[in-house]
């Protein structure tokens, strides 16, 4: 909304080019008659002037189109601060979700663990455990805790900053999914590059500054020219005969300032935002070649998690404790299957988050919605 105003500002001086200077008048009385000490006797003489200054060599209407060249540029400028807005919206929620779903991993395991550690401390007062192995169970159940306990108070920090990017109240719950996408293996890079090089905003605006640039030259060069000012003047009895009714035609004459170095500044202006556009459309192709690589390789790393493995894994872990308390398995064996259940279910939520970030990335470098999720 901050940047919305923008607009209205622009739009505003559009308003205030459009309009012409205001007349002036100028009125000039006897103050003292020294023949007749008194003050301020008009009827005796003073002298009214009415002027008018107009612009001329399109001083006017370059100022005009000065304006409305910068109402486009911020028009376009709001539409970049929304892109760059719903990117870090995009962000945000992809790594809350992350949180949301190892939250959601350590809760499960630290469940696991303290049912164990209830089955232990009965077999550690029969003496079916030793000291030793109770001890190694729960400062296993102290590491995932700390692990937790970390990961909760990241998710508050992109908790509070989803609340601010979408104006909720401070007491709003947000609930957050990984939600996958569909690979698109249609998408080619030349075409993307073009879509990026036709539809991003930020090029837009570059385009428009060199075309403000342009117009400022033009306006500058307009301004050399000097104002012309036109009156009318009636002098009651000062002049070479009464009641004096004259034209006045007033302008500078141009001898030392012709506007030489603004318009010099706007001439390398105009330079300066051409290597600019040229370099930003080399930067978005290499934002589109590097998000749209990004995308391709977080995909193949995600394809490695098959969804037997996945269930394998699950497997396993859910007969862990089974085993662990049957002794088919040593509590080594246990702790070290607990280990790699967490680890790799972390790996799989962070190239979820990795791809995710990576389509919203794409998006982003392009300009468009190209991949929805």
């Amino acid at each position: 909304m901050a940047a919305y105003y923008e607009i209205n500002q622009a739009e505003a001086q559009v308003v205030q080019a459009r309009l012409w200077y205001n007349p002036s008048i100028t009125w000039n009385q006897e103050a003292y008659n020294t023949e007749q000490n008194k003050y301020l006797q008009a009827r005796n003489q003073y002298e009214m002037q009415i002027n008018q200054t107009i612009s001329i060599a399109g001083k006017h209407t370059n100022t005009v189109k000065l304006a409305r060249v910068n109402l486009e540029l911020n028009k376009v400028q709001f539409m970049d601060v929304m892109r760059s807005l719903l990117y870090d919206l995009g962000n945000n929620y992809n790594n809350l979700a992350a949180l949301e779903a190892k939250e959601k991993l350590y809760t499960e395991v630290l469940t696991s663990y303290q049912k164990l550690i209830t089955a232990s401390q009965k077999e550690l007062e029969v003496g079916a455990i030793s000291v030793t192995e109770d001890l190694r169970i729960k400062s296993e159940y102290i590491g995932v805790k700390a692990q937790a306990l970390d990961n909760s108070n990241q998710k508050e920090q992109y908790l509070s900053q989803l609340r601010t990017l979408l104006h909720y109240p401070k007491d709003t719950l947000v609930q957050v999914a990984q939600k996958m996408p569909l690979y698109d293996n249609s998408l080619v890079l030349d075409s993307l590059i073009q879509r990026a090089l036709h539809s991003r905003p930020d090029l837009k605006v570059s385009r428009l500054f060199q075309e403000y640039q342009q117009q400022n030259l033009r306006l500058q060069r307009s301004l050399a020219v000097p104002d012309v000012t036109i009156g009318y003047d009636y002098d009651k009895g000062g002049n070479y005969i009464r009641n004096y009714s004259g034209l006045v035609l007033q302008m500078p004459l141009p001898l030392f300032n012709r506007n030489q170095g603004s318009i010099k500044e706007a001439q390398f202006n105009i330079k300066q935002s051409q290597l600019q556009s040229d370099y930003l459309k080399i930067n978005i192709t290499n934002q589109v070649i590097s998000s749209f690589n990004q995308y391709k390789r977080n995909y193949d790393g995600l394809s490695s998690y098959s969804d037997d493995y996945l269930n394998s894994l699950n497997q396993l872990n859910r007969n862990t404790n089974t085993y662990f308390q049957k002794r088919d398995i040593s509590l080594l064996e246990f702790v070290d299957y607990q280990r790699i259940y967490i680890s790799t279910n972390i790996q799989l939520i962070e190239l979820r988050q990795q791809f995710l970030n990576s389509v919203n990335n794409l998006n982003f470098s392009v300009g468009e919605t190209i991949i929805e999720y």
